[in-house]
């Protein structure tokens, strides 16, 4: 029942997000769309952050399992594209509401976790020295977060193309083409 009511919330505020400026968004207007009481929002959340918060880690979850059952590392990437893409409209209006900082701060730890748990699965690269690895997943999280929240919001994004491209850029990740 508490993940069935944690996915109401988080599903009404992405619906309420699409008429309304996240930041004019209250808890009030929160529970009352869902039908719920304050303490039962409070139960499951600290506040309209933390729904973000908990939306994004689901949407991180769900692409690292689909690229993960992924035969290519161009289809886990295109299923990575493909998500940010679907949650373009929120993340347009997040990116641009008052919370930008502590959206970005989000959206670049989910990227991160994706890619290090895809290298921790691929394994190790002998080829990278101890101190290698940080810089790279560094790098590869900052750019791709980058791409990603630039061509999210545009109205025709050639997903294959664009999937096809940061591909490309991971070839060096581990050395191996993967």
């Amino acid at each position: 029942m508490s993940n069935k009511t944690k996915k109401l919330i988080a599903e009404t505020l992405l619906s309420m997000a699409q008429h309304k400026n996240l930041d004019k968004i209250t808890v009030t207007d929160l529970v009352e769309a869902c039908g719920i009481s304050r303490q039962t929002f409070y139960y499951h959340f600290q506040d309209i952050l933390d729904v973000i918060e908990w939306t994004i880690g689901q949407a991180v979850q769900e692409a690292l399992e689909r690229g993960l059952a992924a035969k290519t590392p161009e289809e886990a990437t295109r299923n990575f594209v493909i998500m940010a893409i679907r949650h373009h409209e929120l993340l347009d209006k997040l990116v641009f509401s008052q919370k930008r900082d502590q959206v970005e701060r989000l959206v670049i730890q989910g990227v991160r976790t994706y890619l290090q748990e895809l290298a921790r699965r691929i394994g190790p690269n002998s080829s990278m020295s101890l101190y290698d690895p940080e810089v790279v997943l560094d790098f590869y999280t900052y750019g791709i977060t980058g791409v990603l929240l630039n061509n999210c919001g545009k109205t025709s994004v050639d997903v294959d193309h664009l999937s096809k491209q940061l591909c490309q850029l991971f070839e060096g990740l581990d050395g191996k083409g993967r």
